[in-house]
């Protein structure tokens, strides 16, 4: 017994602890092997070629709403003043209008400019009166006092209305000539103060004012 038992015991153990390694080791799961990393397809090409495909409408609806090119105007490339000079003549009716010019009979005490200034404007106030049958240009000129007032006027008359000369006080101070436009030098005349050049009859233009 003892050898069975000395043979038996230990071969026992050995086979209890064999199997309780083995329970021990088959309690863990296998480890299994990692799957080598999937590698990440770029997207960067398909993203592009999206972003160009996204642009392309968005830069034809720019180009139709972009605002089309105004069309030029004849007067853009053409000297206005000459423009406005010939239209005048075209349109000037002789028989049913006439042009008149005024020159102001005191300028030696036109010594300081804004009280030059304002007896023109008193003079167009006074003209309110006649707004229907006349159409006026003011100059005030001069480089150093005294200042020159002048003026040239379009009458839809041939005379000079007679409420006008009574009512408007200020028409004395001034000598009115009418124009003969067959004097190519009172029609010269009528040009540049019509065009408001900055010398008028070799004297600065200090102001021009209009009475429509």
């Amino acid at each position: 017994m003892c050898e069975w038992h000395g043979y038996i015991f230990p071969q026992a153990i050995g086979v209890k602890q064999a199997e309780s390694v083995l329970a021990v080791q088959s309690a863990k799961k296998p480890s299994q092997p990692k799957e080598p990393a999937k590698r990440k397809i770029k997207d960067e090409p398909k993203k592009k070629a999206k972003k160009e495909v996204e642009k392309e409408p968005a830069e034809a609806a720019e180009e139709e709403e972009a605002p089309k090119p105004k069309a030029k105007n004849p007067l853009d490339q053409t000297n206005f003043c000459e423009v406005a000079v010939k239209g005048f003549w075209d349109m000037y009716d002789p028989e049913g209008y006439s042009l008149w010019f005024c020159d102001y009979k005191y300028n030696d005490v036109n010594t300081v400019s804004f009280v030059t200034l304002n007896k023109v404007g008193g003079f167009l106030q006074w003209m309110d009166l006649a707004r229907k049958y006349v159409f006026g240009k003011m100059l005030a000129t001069g480089f150093d006092p005294p200042f020159k007032v002048k003026g040239l006027w379009l009458l839809h008359r041939q005379e000079i209305p007679r409420f006008i000369i009574d009512e408007c006080y200020d028409m004395e101070l001034y000598d009115w000539c009418k124009v003969d436009i067959t004097d190519e030098d009172k029609k010269e005349r009528v040009n540049q103060m019509i065009e408001d050049h900055e010398l008028f009859e070799g004297q600065a233009l200090l102001d021009a004012k209009c009475f429509k």
